[in-house]
């Protein structure tokens, strides 16, 4: 608990929202994600979806985008992306949250082009944070990224410096990361992102549902 968080000014928080957009666009923007862990509860092989698109990225900043001239909340997350992409987002346009959750976030969020690194376990989230809207995380024990449910989606909401362990019960290994990109075209998940040490991926007993979603040519296993 007892690191002291840097208070970013606006100029600072635009710097580091700009720097990170960059990455987000290259990496992670209009891709999908698979996260294949074994569920510590009943040993059972389970897995969840992820989606990035342009839109989820000002939940990630823990800023509010507004319009300099009244300082009224400006709705529309898909302006304040391509804003920050094309370097015309202004200090002025943003306001930092008070109650501390904009430093936190702003802290954690330029590793988050390397997530899928920091993604060894995945929990539930036991919602012990009253201002933390997260269903669930993926990360290590001093960086994670939580998501929240859209339809059959999850999406990224939050990036945090913390050990997951704190952040839900039952803390679950998770074997393996893929994806692909998020258009009718490419149903099937075969770009292989990360398997866990050990782990024979081509080995685990999988469901059926599973199996069709993953194309595991590319593996090349131990």
């Amino acid at each position: 608990e007892g690191r002291v968080l840097k208070k970013h000014t606006a100029k600072e928080a635009v710097k580091i929202i700009i720097a990170t957009a960059k990455d987000y666009n290259r990496l992670l923007e209009n891709k999908n994600f698979i996260f294949i862990y074994r569920n510590r509860l009943n040993n059972q092989i389970e897995y969840f979806e992820t989606v990035f698109l342009p839109r989820h990225f000002q939940h990630l900043c823990g800023v509010d985008y507004i319009n300099p001239d009244n300082g009224k909340v400006i709705h529309n997350s898909t302006d304040f992306y391509n804003r920050t992409l094309n370097n015309e987002l202004s200090h002025k346009e943003i306001k930092l949250r008070e109650d501390g959750t904009t430093n936190l976030k702003l802290e954690a969020l330029p590793k988050l082009v390397s997530f899928v690194q920091f993604s060894k376990i995945t929990v539930a989230y036991n919602g012990c944070r009253p201002r933390l809207s997260v269903e669930r995380l993926v990360g290590t024990t001093n960086y994670c990224l939580g998501f929240s449910k859209e339809g059959k989606y999850y999406m990224p909401s939050s990036c945090l410096l913390e050990d997951i362990r704190n952040l839900g019960d039952h803390p679950s290994q998770i074997l393996a990361v893929l994806s692909k990109k998020n258009n009718a075209s490419e149903q099937v998940y075969s770009e292989i992102r990360y398997v866990a040490k050990g782990v024979p991926l081509n080995k685990i007993k999988m469901s059926n549902n599973l199996n069709q979603m993953i194309n595991l040519s590319n593996y090349k296993g131990k």
